[in-house]
């Protein structure tokens, strides 16, 4: 048997450290949940899981509430978010769940050294009645070696432990770890839901509203946007951007300087620039019913022609390419501008 290894937690990343909840609380995955739920109360959970999906859609969090339901003697499964398991989880100093977040600080990889380290974890004996619970995010930055080290446990799995791979790209992992893990998909959320997560997390409706516009059904995505760019400024921008047609080489270069001056990753004003250009083309298409990214600026719009929008929104993605090639900024602005029809 395992040797039973000291109380004392392992090291862990500050990520590993947010917030858990309930199972309740998710929004957007009753599908990959009920998956789980139904393994477990058959009894025949996997003994290891590769979550894939979109950046940020909530793969993690779903991780980590499996680990607190494995735990929480309250509301097994569903795990209440209140018990000395499910607060341990969540403050990530539960001693049989270690999360691997990711590589470490400097390294674009997760090394083969850390995988040892989960691997020596999870071998140990529980320090509860339940099973030992390791968790890999960013598992499609496994390297090659760190994946192979991996089968060892994936072929010969301990009965009271349960693995969970976190990634993005499923393609990544290589075949014979795919072929020993039960594989559960994620997607984009619902704009209302990501809205609702929003403002769970103590953003304003409006804000909530405009962030999630621009977060392809990442809460994410969505919390790692500037609420001050994509909500009062982008209607500043953009309104301006509307009155541009017609506009003389002075007005120009003018809003050229305005977008330069933005003290906010030029991508960034840019993916504005070029949300405004998809609604013009959305409503060209579609007509009055469109769902537009910037439905408040709808007003705006006129009478759009789908050919003059393409354009337009190939001059954008050009100008993105530029400004990653380190042009000028300023002349690059200036000529998209001048470009537009």
């Amino acid at each position: 048997m395992p040797p039973r290894r000291p109380a004392s937690p392992p090291d862990r990343a500050p990520a590993a450290a947010a917030a858990v909840g309930r199972f309740a609380d998710v929004r957007g995955h009753e599908r990959a949940i009920t998956h789980l739920r139904r393994g477990f109360e058959a009894g025949r959970l996997a003994h290891a899981f590769v979550f894939t999906g979109p950046e940020g859609v909530g793969k993690l969090t779903v991780a980590r509430l499996l680990a607190a339901g494995l735990h929480c003697d309250v509301a097994p499964f569903d795990a209440c978010g209140g018990c000395g398991a499910c607060r341990t989880i969540a403050a990530g100093t539960h001693p049989d769940v270690r999360i691997v977040a990711g590589p470490l600080d400097g390294k674009r990889d997760i090394s083969i050294e850390q995988v040892r380290d989960l691997q020596r974890e999870l071998g140990f004996r529980s320090l509860s009645q339940h099973p030992k619970v390791g968790i890999i995010d960013d598992a499609h930055l496994l390297t090659a070696q760190a994946q192979n080290a991996l089968l060892k446990t994936l072929e010969e799995p301990s009965g009271d432990s349960v693995l969970v791979l976190v990634a993005v790209q499923q393609s990544a992992l290589l075949p014979t770890i795919l072929s020993r893990c039960q594989r559960v998909s994620f997607g984009p959320l619902p704009t209302a839901d990501v809205v609702a997560i929003l403002e769970r997390r103590g953003r304003s409706a409006t804000e909530a509203r405009a962030l999630a516009a621009y977060a392809d059904g990442s809460p994410g995505v969505a919390l790692g946007l500037d609420p001050e760019l994509f909500d009062r400024r982008r209607r500043e921008l953009l309104t301006a951007l509307a009155g541009l047609r017609g506009a003389d080489f002075k007005k120009l270069v003018d809003f050229a300087q305005t977008l330069a001056g933005e003290d906010k990753d030029p991508a960034a004003v840019l993916a504005l620039v070029a949300s405004w250009h998809r609604d013009l083309l959305r409503r060209a298409v579609l007509g009055a019913d469109a769902e537009l990214q910037n439905a408040d600026l709808a007003a705006a719009i006129g009478t759009p022609d789908v050919g003059r929008s393409l354009r337009n929104l190939e001059t954008t993605y050009d100008t993105m390419r530029a400004l990653r090639r380190n042009a000028n900024r300023n002349l690059a602005l200036v000529r998209m501008l001048m470009r537009f029809e």
